[in-house]
C-alpha cells in the first residue's frame, strides 16, 4: 500500500469519526426529534441564604436537572419564624416543575405549610390550551381548577431560565411572560428588563473549622450577572441572574434579601446556629399571630417608617401607594386627593378561583338590586358576605362559587367572595393585604379594594373600614402569607405618628 493510499484512508477515517461525533452531539437520537434539540440551560443548582438586614432568617434553593427528554425545576424556600411560648415556628413552599426541552410547562407539584397547615397541589397542561391544577388541603375536600391558555405559560422558578435561554442578557432587552402562581392560583403577565451589569463574588467551597465550630468559606468565585425588573404582587422586585439563568441575589424593596453561597454557609450553618433574633417591638410586624380583627376604630393620619425599616433609597412601590395613602419621605399619610388608579398594577390574566358558571352573577344582582353607585353596592355585598359566609378555620382555598354554595369559607375565601361578587356586579375590584394594627401590634391582614372613582376598602370582618384606619397597604393581589411578610415585610417598622380616635 503506498503512502498516499494509506494518507487518504487514515484522512476518510477521521472525516467519519468527526462526522459521527457531530451527529451524536447534534442528530437524532432515541428520543426523536425533541431530543434533537440542546438544552436550553444547562443543569446546576444555586444556594441562597435569606437575610433580613445582617441575619439570616431562612434559606432558598434553585435546582434544574436534565433528565431525558425533560427538565426539572425545583425550588424551596424555607423561613424560620419567631417562636410561640419557647415552640420553633417555621414556614416552607416547594415547587417541582417538569419542562420540555423547549421550556414548555408539562406538569409540577407544590407544597405549601403554613401556619394554619399543609396545602399540596398537582398540575398539569395540555397542548398548551389547558391548565389544569388539583388542589388538597389537609382535611378539606380536593379542589379542580381549570384554566383555558391564550399562550403557553411557565411557572416563576422559570422566569429567570426562559431569559438565560434566549441568549446573553443585554442591558435594555425586555420580555413579557404569562406566569401561572400555584400558590395564589392564578395567571399574571410579567413585564421584565434586564436593567444592569455587574460582577459578583460568591462563596462557592467551604470546609470545616474546628475553632469556630462551623464551615467557613475557603474559595470564592467571580460571577458576572444581569440584573432583571420585575414585579411581584405590586411590588418591585430586582433578581440578578448569571448566564445559566440561576440566581445570584434577589432583592425585596421592603428590606430582604436572597444571597447565593456554598451549600454548607447557607444550610448547614443555618440550621446548627441558633434561632435567629426577631425583632418583637410594637414597631415591627408581629409574625408570631396570623390575622386578627383591628381592636379599635380610630383614624390613622400619619405612620413613619422608623431607621432599619423600608430602604429610603428605593422607590415607593406600586402596591403601597394610591387609595387614600400616600408616601412622603419616610412618612405614610391620609390622601384624600387621588382619584385615578394610575398606580395600579395590572390584573391577572386569569384567576381560576373567582370563575363564575352563573351563580356569581345571579346572586350579586340579588344583593345590590336596582343600586347603582359603587360605593354603595361595594358595602352591601360586603355586608352579605358577613352575614351570610360562616368563617372556618383550616388551611386550602376553595373556588368563590364553592365558598358561595358552602355558605362557609376561610378568611382567604371569603375575601375571593366577595372579589367575585364584586366583579360580577359591574365593579372593579382586587385582593390586597398588609398590615392592620391590632392590640397595639401591626399584624398581617387581607382585604378588598373596590373602585368607586378611588379604592375603596371594604373587609368581611368588618361593617367598614374608614379612611386611613388602622391599615397599611404592602401589595395587591395574590394570597397575605406569613412567608410573604417575613421575606417582604419583615424589615418595615411602623410608628404611629398621629392617631384621631
Amino acid at each position: 500500500m503506498s503512502r498516499r493510499t494509506l494518507a487518504g484512508l487514515i484522512l476518510l477515517a477521521w472525516f467519519g469519526a468527526l462526522g459521527w461525533l457531530v451527529q451524536r452531539q447534534y442528530g437524532p437520537g432515541p428520543g426523536g426529534a425533541e431530543s434533537a434539540a440542546r438544552w436550553p440551560v444547562p443543569p446546576g443548582s444555586a444556594f441562597l441564604a435569606v437575610r433580613l438586614g445582617d441575619r439570616q432568617i431562612g434559606l432558598a434553593t434553585a435546582t434544574v436537572d436534565t433528565l431525558g427528554d425533560s427538565l426539572r425545576v425545583s425550588d424551596l424556600t424555607t423561613i424560620d419564624l419567631p417562636a410561640v411560648d419557647t415552640t420553633p415556628r417555621r414556614t416552607s413552599a416547594r415547587v417541582v416543575a417538569m419542562y420540555s426541552r423547549g421550556l414548555q410547562l408539562l406538569r409540577w407539584q407544590a407544597d405549601v405549610l403554613t401556619e394554619q397547615g399543609r396545602v399540596a397541589s398537582e398540575g398539569t397542561v395540555s397542548g398548551d390550551t389547558l391548565l389544569t391544577e388539583i388542589v388538597t388541603a389537609a382535611g378539606a375536600t380536593p379542589e379542580t381548577l381549570q384554566v383555558r391558555l391564550r399562550r403557553p405559560v411557565i411557572l416563576p422558578g422559570a422566569i429567570t431560565l426562559v431569559v438565560a435561554s434566549r441568549r446573553l442578557p443585554r442591558v435594555g432587552d425586555k420580555l413579557n411572560l404569562e406566569v401561572y402562581d400555584p400558590l395564589d392560583h392564578e395567571v399574571r403577565l410579567a413585564r421584565l428588563q434586564v436593567t444592569a451589569e455587574s460582577l459578583f463574588t460568591v462563596a462557592d467551597s467551604a470546609e470545616f473549622s474546628p475553632d469556630l465550630r462551623r464551615w467557613a468559606a475557603v474559595h470564592s468565585d467571580t460571577v458576572r450577572a444581569w440584573r432583571l425588573d420585575g414585579a411581584e404582587a405590586g411590588l418591585p422586585v430586582a433578581r440578578w441572574i448569571d448566564a445559566a439563568g440561576m440566581p445570584v441575589r434577589v432583592e425585596h424593596p421592603l428590606g430582604a434579601t436572597l444571597d447565593r453561597s456554598a451549600f454548607e454557609l447557607v444550610q448547614t450553618n443555618f440550621r446548627a446556629q441558633q434561632r435567629a433574633y426577631w425583632d418583637t417591638t410594637v414597631a415591627a410586624p408581629d409574625l408570631r399571630r396570623f390575622g386578627g380583627l383591628p381592636a379599635r376604630r380610630g383614624t390613622l393620619r400619619a405612620v413613619a417608617s422608623r431607621q432599619g425599616g423600608r430602604p429610603m433609597h428605593l422607590p415607593i412601590p406600586a402596591g403601597m401607594a394610591g387609595a387614600g395613602q400616600a408616601w412622603r419621605a419616610d412618612t405614610l399619610g391620609r390622601d384624600t386627593t387621588m382619584a385615578d388608579d394610575s398606580l395600579a398594577p395590572m390584573p391577572p390574566v386569569a384567576e381560576p378561583l373567582l370563575a363564575d358558571d352563573g351563580t356569581l352573577a345571579r346572586e350579586a344582582a340579588a344583593i345590590v338590586g336596582a343600586e347603582r353607585r359603587p360605593e354603595v353596592m361595594a358595602r352591601r355585598l360586603n355586608d352579605w358576605v358577613r352575614r351570610s359566609i360562616t368563617v372556618r378555620e383550616g388551611p386550602g382555598q376553595a373556588p368563590a362559587a364553592v365558598t358561595l354554595a358552602r355558605r362557609r369559607g376561610s378568611p382567604a375565601e371569603r375575601i375571593s367572595l366577595l372579589v367575585g361578587l364584586a366583579r360580577t356586579a359591574g365593579l372593579r375590584a382586587r385582593r390586597v393585604w398588609g398590615l392592620a394594627l391590632v392590640e397595639g401590634r401591626w399584624q398581617q391582614r387581607g382585604w378588598v379594594e373596590v373602585w368607586a372613582d378611588r379604592w375603596l376598602a371594604v373587609d368581611p370582618d368588618v361593617a367598614a373600614i374608614p379612611p386611613g384606619a388602622d391599615r397599611v397597604r404592602l401589595a395587591t393581589g395574590g394570597q397575605p402569607r406569613l412567608l410573604d411578610l417575613a421575606v417582604g415585610a419583615g424589615a418595615l417598622r411602623l410608628q404611629v405618628l398621629e392617631d384621631d380616635r
